[in-house]
């Protein structure tokens, strides 16, 4: 059954992961595949990583102008060989820092002008 809010949208950005729990000492470096509103695929290694633990990612876009960083607070909600599907621990997507503005470059839109 899928989880996710939103449709998913194909993204290349680089990403530094770090556990917030469980395994302080864990840190990764890996490419988020997809992203929606309610949160991300990311391809990483896993090993010391559980469902329902607690990410930082810090993301940064691969092409387009704005090489802005991202922070955003994500949980484990699954695992596979090739990585990590996590939700964002906010439920308001506008709330995810540069979120909806990533989501609007993937369709093509310019960014909300607020």
């Amino acid at each position: 059954m899928e989880l996710r809010e939103g449709r998913r949208r194909g993204v290349r950005m680089t990403a530094e992961v770090q556990d917030l729990q469980g395994a302080p000492e864990f840190q990764a470096s890996g490419w988020v595949r997809d992203v929606s509103l309610s949160g991300l695929y990311v391809e990483m290694p896993v090993s010391g990583l559980s469902v329902h633990s607690r990410l930082i990612l810090t993301v940064t876009p691969e092409e387009g102008a704005d090489a802005r960083t991202y922070v955003w607070h994500c949980i484990v909600m699954r695992l596979d060989e090739h990585g990590a599907g996590a939700m964002f621990e906010t439920d308001d997507p506008s709330s995810v820092d540069g979120l909806l503005d990533l989501m609007r470059e993937c369709i093509g839109l310019p960014p909300d002008s607020r």
